[in-house]
């Protein structure tokens, strides 16, 4: 399992079974948001800044192997951007204050986006839908939603709340994973 840290910036390989850290990676700025494009990685990095400073907060997506290090790609649409979903040759992109989720071209440019009601703070793409954690305008609140890939806003069905802030998603075929931001804790969940 690969995570990333919001305490550190750092991206971690992690032993699902036994929570040990097998490597640790430091990128050339905070990881953010993670996925896997079947080859190699994509991350969200950001300038490390006391928010908000939007006039600093330039946030760029990387690609990433353990072998090869990191590479910029490109810059995110309006220097915004955290968590990445990959599916069907397609890279994915939220941006928690806008309230976006963006269909990435190759060079990064938005192709599609989706104007949500709530703050996506994750999200992984299974079964050919977004599933989503959000949050409310105050950033507590939290839920898993899940959107098509192909749909519009209105039609996100809530699946769950969590009785803490969630940061992240990910699905590793069995169950989900989501970041419990207040405890340090990861926390697992089957639907």
């Amino acid at each position: 399992m690969w995570v990333t840290s919001a305490a550190n910036g750092r991206l971690y390989a992690i032993d699902p079974k036994t929570w040990s850290i097998q490597r640790e990676f430091v990128p050339p700025a905070a990881a953010l948001g993670i996925t896997f494009t079947g080859s190699d990685f994509r991350l969200v990095l950001a300038p490390t800044i006391e928010e908000p400073d939007l006039e600093r907060d330039h946030r760029y997506v990387y690609t990433f192997s353990p072998d090869a290090g990191f590479a910029e790609c490109f810059i995110c649409p309006d220097n915004s951007g955290s968590f990445l979903a990959y599916a069907n040759g397609t890279l994915y992109l939220s941006q928690a204050w806008d309230k976006k989720l963006i269909e990435l071209d190759k060079r990064g440019g938005a192709a599609r986006e989706v104007q949500l009601e709530r703050r996506p703070v994750g999200m992984t793409i299974v079964g050919g839908a977004f599933c989503l954690a959000t949050v409310d305008d105050e950033w507590v609140d939290g839920r898993f939603d899940r959107l098509g890939i192909n749909d519009d806003a209105p039609s996100m069905q809530a699946l769950r709340s969590f009785p803490f802030k969630p940061r992240s998603v990910v699905f590793d075929g069995e169950q989900f994973w989501t970041a419990d931001r207040n405890n340090d804790a990861i926390v697992s969940f089957a639907l």
